[in-house]
C-alpha cells in the first residue's frame, strides 16, 4: 500500500464522461438553434468554432450568442430578447447535459472510502470555473473536496445574463488559475502541496491521459495514478469535437510534444475498469486501512 495524505484528482473523463454528457448537449442546442434562425448547419458549426477559438474555449458560456449568425438576426435586438428567442436552444443543451452526466461506477463511494482514510480530497481540471463549479454540483460532489482548482474566469466572458450560483461553500474553496498554469505543466501541483502544507512524494493524483495527467504527475515527484478507464476510443464523438474545437496548430503540435515526451514515462499504478481499484493501492497517511482491519480482526 502507498500511504498518501492527499489525492488530487483530474475531473473530465477520469470521475465522469465528458465527452457524452457536453457534446450530445452542445448538438441538440445547434439543431435548435439551426431550426429557429433557418439557417446552414455547418455554417453555424464554423461560427461558433471562431467564438471557441477566440476564447480558446469549447465550453465558453452563450458562444451561440456571439456567433455572426445569431448577431445579425437579432442586430436590432436587446440581449434579453435574443436568448428569449433562442431559449428552446438552451433548453436543448441544459436538458440533454442533464440527462448525461453521471459519475462512472464506483466514484462516489470510492470517493468516500479515501476520505475515511483520512486522505484529503483535491480537484484540479484544465476545465473553466463556471463549467467546473456546474458539474461538481450537479454530480453530487459539493461537500467531497476540500480545494478545488480550475482555469479562471475569462476576461471576455459573455456579458449576457447568467443565474447566480446556488448558496454553498463551493466558491470559497475554489481557486482560480492563471491561463498558463495548465497540464502537463506541475507548477499547480507544487503549489497545491503548497497551500496543503505538503510535500508532493505524499501526494497521489490520479487522471485519465498519459500525456497530461500521468506526465505532471511524475514531473512533481507524485505517485501517479492512470485511470485507463476513462480514455475515450469513441471515433465519432471525438470527430464531432474537433468540429467544434478551440484548438490551434500551436496547440496540436504541443499535445504531439506532450505525448512524445510522454512515452519515456509509465504509472505509478493503472486503474483498468474503475476507479476504485485504487482503494488497493491507496491508503491513509498513518496506515488507516491497516488501523481498521487490526479492529476488526
Amino acid at each position: 500500500m502507498k500511504r498518501v495524505e492527499l489525492a488530487v484528482f483530474d475531473l473530465d473523463n477520469t470521475l465522469y464522461d465528458w465527452y457524452a454528457s457536453f457534446l450530445p448537449a452542445f448538438y441538440a442546442m445547434v439543431d435548435v438553434a439551426t431550426s429557429i434562425l433557418k439557417c446552414d448547419r455547418d455554417a453555424l458549426l464554423d461560427e461558433l468554432r471562431s467564438v471557441h477559438v477566440k476564447h480558446h474555449d469549447v465550453e465558453h458560456p452563450f458562444s451561440l450568442l456571439e456567433t455572426k449568425t445569431v448577431q445579425e438576426f437579432v442586430s436590432q435586438e436587446r440581449s434579453s430578447q435574443a436568448l428569449q428567442v433562442l431559449d428552446p436552444a438552451f433548453h436543448a443543451f441544459n436538458k440533454t447535459r442533464k440527462e448525461n452526466l453521471a459519475l462512472f461506477p464506483d466514484v462516489r463511494t470510492t470517493l468516500d472510502e479515501l476520505r475515511t482514510r483520512d486522505i484529503t480530497l483535491i480537484a484540479f481540471t484544465d476545465s473553466s470555473y463556471f463549467a467546473t463549479l456546474h458539474r461538481i454540483r450537479q454530480l453530487g460532489l459539493a461537500n467531497v473536496f476540500q480545494h478545488i482548482f480550475c482555469r479562471a474566469k475569462s476576461k471576455n466572458d459573455s456579458p449576457f445574463p447568467v443565474r447566480p450560483p446556488p448558496e454553498d461553500n463551493l466558491i470559497h474553496i475554489t481557486t482560480e488559475l492563471p491561463a498558463d498554469e495548465t497540464k502537463p505543466d506541475p507548477r499547480v501541483l507544487f503549489e497545491i502541496a503548497r497551500v496543503e502544507n505538503k510535500i508532493t512524494s505524499s501526494i497521489a493524483y490520479i487522471g485519465d491521459s498519459i500525456s497530461r495527467d500521468v506526465l505532471m504527475a511524475k514531473k512533481a515527484d507524485c505517485f501517479a495514478i492512470w485511470a485507463k478507464y476513462g480514455v475515450h476510443k469513441d471515433s465519432t464523438m471525438y470527430e464531432k469535437l474537433v468540429r467544434i474545437s478551440h484548438w490551434t496548430t500551436e496547440d496540436i503540435q504541443r499535445e504531439k510534444n506532450y505525448v512524445a515526451e510522454a512515452e519515456k514515462i509509465k504509472p505509478d499504478f493503472v486503474c483498468e475498469r474503475s476507479i476504485g481499484e485504487i482503494l488497493t493501492v491507496l491508503d491513509g497517511p498513518t496506515g488507516t486501512l491497516t488501523r481498521r482491519q487490526q479492529r476488526t480482526s
